[in-house]
């Protein structure tokens, strides 16, 4: 009796799936192949490139500012690194990090107010300290972070009060991702600045490069130099126009939304990312999501295998807001798949995050190409 085989497709680009030529299109390990138990397996090319993520985007870095740092360093500098506290995980550069975690540091985390109002500032300080350390900078004490907004001033005085102390008599080099408000923070320095030199401030390309620093000068031999935002081209602010930007782009307190969730559920956060629950232990999970009012949030109840025909649906309709034009389904997405196996936040760079509550669970999660995310410990408390 004829044995009739069912041929098997990469669930992605449709290719027929094969073991023999790594070359050729369809391609996937035997092994693979032989224990598969899903319906739809994908080809190494698409696994590897087009949809599961193995590397996470780094924001870009030119070579002036690498020459900036490197001048900086000589000088035993004083840096002063801000990050904008609601989202900067996924904001680090492992070249700066190697050049700089030896030096001399403090840690300004700005933007504490978009925090939800029962945050624990303590916390928050460990949280950061210990993200930092993870990053290479072993040195970094919870003395050495500052939780402040641009509008706090008591905390802005302390912070110069420790400039001016831990300087030593070097210059000082005010770093940062863009939009971590880090200009506002100056401006905010600069109301309750009073210049006791013959020196102006004055802004003017830094030597041998073409990066226009703001220089502040504090005496006769030193200054601070306000340096250009550090390119985030992994986030999802700087890859969409600007009418999304202001839907997503928080500029009040973050409001929590909770869901109570079941495996092979999944929410459609905008028209910008998916999070689903592949499977798990857990027979309910606890999902609290951290983004923009503005950003619309459905809860999808159908099956894994219809997950691209809904979204399809539903962007098409405009039933999920915002969007972006390039993304039409969840072809035009990366997917990560996260297994965790204790409460963790999974966050996207510049949109916010997801707060899961699992003792056992595997996520999947569709991003924007080329947008990191990043998976830490709860940032906030419940």
């Amino acid at each position: 009796m004829s044995e009739l085989n069912k041929i098997r497709r990469c669930y992605n680009c449709g290719a027929i799936l094969q073991s023999d030529d790594p070359k050729s299109s369809g391609y996937v390990k035997k092994e693979t192949l032989e224990n598969a138990t899903q319906n739809f397996i994908f080809c190494d090319d698409c696994f590897e490139k087009e949809r599961f993520k193995q590397e996470l985007s780094e924001p870009f870095l030119n070579d002036d500012f690498i020459t900036l740092l490197k001048d900086a360093k000589k000088k035993n500098a004083l840096i002063v690194y801000v990050i904008n506290l609601y989202s900067f995980e996924a904001s680090f550069n492992k070249e700066i990090n190697s050049l700089i975690n030896d030096m001399n540091v403090i840690v300004i985390a700005n933007k504490f107010d978009l925090l939800p109002s029962n945050t624990n500032k303590e916390k928050i300080r460990l949280y950061v300290t210990n993200l930092f350390r993870a990053k290479g900078f072993t040195h970094i004490k919870e003395s050495d972070v500052f939780i402040t907004n641009a509008f706090d001033d008591e905390t802005i005085k302390e912070i110069m009060t420790v400039i001016y102390q831990r300087k030593n008599k070097k210059d000082v080099f005010l770093i940062g991702p863009s939009l971590s408000g880090k200009s506002t923070l100056v401006s905010s320095f600069l109301r309750n600045f009073k210049n006791l030199t013959e020196g102006n401030i004055v802004t003017q390309p830094y030597s041998h490069t073409n990066l226009s620093v703001i220089q502040i000068p504090l005496n006769k031999s030193t200054a601070i130099y306000d340096t250009p935002g550090l390119g985030i081209e992994n986030s999802i602010l700087y890859n969409v126009d600007k009418s999304t930007f202001k839907e997503i782009y928080l500029t009040k307190p973050v409001k929590p939304r909770d869901y109570i969730m079941l495996t092979n559920q999944s929410l459609f956060i905008g028209g910008l990312t998916i999070f689903e629950i592949i499977s798990s232990e857990d027979k309910r999970i606890n999902v609290t999501c951290y983004f923009n009012d503005s950003l619309q949030i459905k809860r999808n109840f159908v099956k894994t295998k219809n997950i691209d025909e809904t979204f399809v649906k539903l962007i098409t309709k405009k039933l999920l807001k915002p969007s972006m034009n390039k993304i039409n389904s969840i072809k035009d997405l990366d997917v990560y798949d996260i297994c965790l196996n204790k409460t963790q936040d999974i966050g996207i760079l510049g949109l916010g995050w997801i707060n899961v509550r699992t003792n056992n669970a595997k996520i999947r999660i569709y991003v924007p190409k080329g947008i990191s995310i990043f998976v830490n410990d709860p940032k906030v408390d419940d």
